[in-house]
């Protein structure tokens, strides 16, 4: 008997499971995700499934919600952008000036027509003057010319240029999308350079694990579609595992659930990502992954990502009267002085002060290696909390620091904790894992400064509590329903929608089960939803009582996306475009260049020919055995007056095999 290993590291938690040869699991564990070191979480996690008696370990297969939350939390590292061929006015399409920030770009000559022909030639000399002007202060550059899907030429000039002048990572669009939307294409370019750095992180820990634990087994990675690649191509094009732990939960919860029809929700410490299984199969995203409110151009399951989970950070709204959950992520006071107990000393202090403020009961930590691109108040901030958390009211004796602290959380380099659903959890007594006094201390701060701004009057602990829990059933409820509405709408519209600003309000005061209310709502789903990760148990069941349908816990639930990470295949794609050319010609646009010829027939014959070979290399590329392929044509012709008009022709070669445990 052999064994395989899937791992997945969240926002909160690092998961392991072992399968063997009947992918019947064997063995699970959870450990906490160490953000600034990742290998501590990893290697907790395994150490809780591996035995000697589990041996040979033949396959170990990695999922990740790191670049999702990253882009939900708007974090990332500094990149630089260049467009090539591109018009100014086009930066303002798919929100390109939002994504970059402060973040810097250039415009360089060159790129394509629609036909793959130069527009001019690559201005070598630009480009050279722009990487040389910011080379020291970016950590990758994204690269997207005009019309490169149809000839790459100019992206693969500027690749190699850029390395040989930095040696740091570029992500050309035409790697990873092959539609013609040049602004989205830009974006995912762009979102693809600023996770390098993060995945190369994680890889880098699963590499020292493997190596630690004497395990000589290829390291695999899901992708957001829920196929997989191995860790080198992830490496190289990692914007492709945004959504890779919520498309591995979804393989895992068809792996655990034998519904042909089911919702499947899965909530994590930072997020809560819901797709539908029809048929027994995962729906795709008809145009690009979108998360965080970013539309990309990447391959994936349809998941809507929304910013809810256990580590939800609890605020007060003053135009509500009422507590906000989500979607920052911040560490649960709980778990913080579990591990710094001398800070509840802090809370006690805060109590006996007479009046709570925004920050009471919110602590700030070192979340990174010490930067060294900071500004004079973002240095200050970092020399507060270089050593050890600190409390944000002392922080923010100083107001100067409000913006530092800001951005050094985008950055990821900052940590905020604070009062969380998880904390409210444990006052309820549904966890007990850590400090509880802690949490009931940041409670009563809350509900003071509620008091004090004309919010709730709670009149114990334990009711604050219920009410953070239930509201978080409520927002479950609606993420649920925004997700159904949104599937709908979008088999008739390329823009996805959901529930609007005021039928979330409405709904939202309305899903109640007081007995007082004189007005309610009751829905009723036709399906089940399978809640999976480790607070499901504490919100799903009021969620699906709310819905009237039946909530699907499964044992296994808690670690289903380590478990769909590891039961998954690779699966890899190749796209070529036809094209009209002069008379009844074609032109055939491979990733090589735009080759002519003299009928369709002639140019698709080649077409899938390339087709077809190029996505079985990239699957044996992407660490695949036993290969299959097959392809798909589609062929736009219309008959004008009796005439055939050909305007294009695509052809979709895909090709699949179990990863290859040698």
């Amino acid at each position: 008997m052999a064994y395989q290993l899937g791992l997945d590291t969240g926002g909160t938690y690092t998961d392991a499971v072992l399968v063997d040869d009947n992918q019947t699991v064997v063995k699970s564990a959870k450990s906490l995700t160490t953000h600034g070191d990742l290998i501590q979480g990893l290697r907790g996690a395994a150490l809780g499934v591996l035995e000697d008696r589990f041996r040979p370990i033949t396959l170990v297969s990695l999922s990740t919600t790191l670049a999702t939350n990253a882009l939900v939390e708007g974090r990332g590292r500094p990149v630089c952008l260049v467009l090539i061929g591109y018009r100014p006015e086009q930066l303002a399409k798919a929100r390109l000036v939002e994504a970059l920030g402060r973040d810097p770009h250039g415009f360089i000559n060159g790129g394509h027509s629609a036909s793959g022909e130069p527009v001019c030639a690559l201005d070598v000399k630009a480009l050279t003057e722009l990487v040389d002007s910011v080379k020291d202060t970016v950590e990758a550059f994204a690269v997207s010319s005009l019309f490169a899907v149809r000839n790459p030429e100019h992206e693969n000039q500027a690749r190699e240029l850029i390395h040989q002048l930095t040696g740091k990572p570029v992500s050309c669009g035409h790697t990873l999308s092959s539609g013609l939307d040049a602004p989205r294409r830009a974006l995912t370019a762009l979102l693809n350079a600023r996770l390098i750095p993060l995945i190369r992180s994680l890889l880098d820990a699963a590499q020292q694990l493997l190596s630690e634990t004497d395990i000589n087994a290829p390291l695999m990675v899901v992708k957001g579609d829920g196929s997989l690649v191995s860790a080198d191509v992830a490496e190289q094009s990692p914007v492709e595992t945004i959504l890779s732990g919520p498309a591995a939960s979804v393989v895992g919860a068809q792996f655990l659930s034998d519904e042909k029809l089911l919702m499947v929700c899965d909530m994590g410490g930072t997020t809560t990502d819901i797709a539908m299984i029809r048929d027994g199969q995962p729906r795709l995203s008809p145009d690009g992954a979108t998360v965080g409110g970013w539309r990309t151009m990447v391959e994936a399951i349809d998941v809507k990502t929304f910013g809810l989970g256990g580590d939800s950070r609890i605020t007060f709204n003053r135009e509500k009267r009422d507590f906000d959950v989500g979607p920052e992520r911040v560490m649960p006071v709980s778990l913080l002085i579990k591990n710094h107990p001398e800070l509840k000393d802090v809370l006690h202090a805060q109590l006996e002060l007479p009046r709570s403020t925004t920050h009471s009961a919110e602590f700030v930590m070192a979340h990174a290696a010490e930067p060294t691109d900071l500004t004079k108040q973002q240095r200050e901030l970092w020399e507060y909390i270089k050593h050890k958390p600190i409390d944000v009211q002392t922080v923010f004796d100083d107001q100067t620091l409000d913006r530092a602290m800001v951005r050094l959380s985008q950055r990821g380099i900052v940590l905020r904790s604070g009062f969380t659903p998880t904390d409210a959890a444990h006052i309820v007594g549904d966890l007990n894992e850590w400090d509880t006094e802690a949490a009931t201390l940041a409670a009563k701060l809350l509900m003071r400064y509620s008091e004090n701004n004309l919010g709730i009057r709670f009149h114990s602990v334990q009711h604050f509590a219920q009410h953070i829990m239930d509201s978080v059933s409520r927002l479950t409820v609606l993420a649920i329903l925004d997700t159904q509405l949104s599937e709908k709408i979008a088999d008739n519209s390329r823009f996805l929608k959901g529930l609007d600003s005021s039928q979330r309000t409405l709904l939202a005061n309305l899903l109640v089960d007081g007995e007082n209310d004189e007005l309610q709502i009751q829905l009723a789903m036709r399906f089940p939803v399978i809640g999976l990760g480790a607070p499901v148990a504490s919100y799903y069941p009021k969620a699906a009582n709310w819905l009237k349908t039946r909530a699907i816990l499964p044992e296994q639930g808690n670690v289903a996306n380590a478990l769909g990470a590891v039961v998954g295949s690779v699966r890899q794609q190749q796209e070529v475009i036809i094209t009209p050319a002069s008379g009844r010609r074609v032109n055939v646009h491979l990733s090589s260049g735009t080759q002519e010829f003299e009928t369709l027939e002639e140019g698709a014959a080649q077409a899938i020919k390339e087709a077809e070979a190029c996505a079985t290399d990239l699957a044996r590329r992407a660490g695949a055995q036993a290969i299959s392929v097959d392809h798909i044509r589609t062929d736009n012709i219309v008959d004008n007056s009796g005439e055939k008009v050909f305007f294009e022709s695509r052809i979709v070669a895909t090709a699949t095999g179990r990863p290859s445990t040698v």
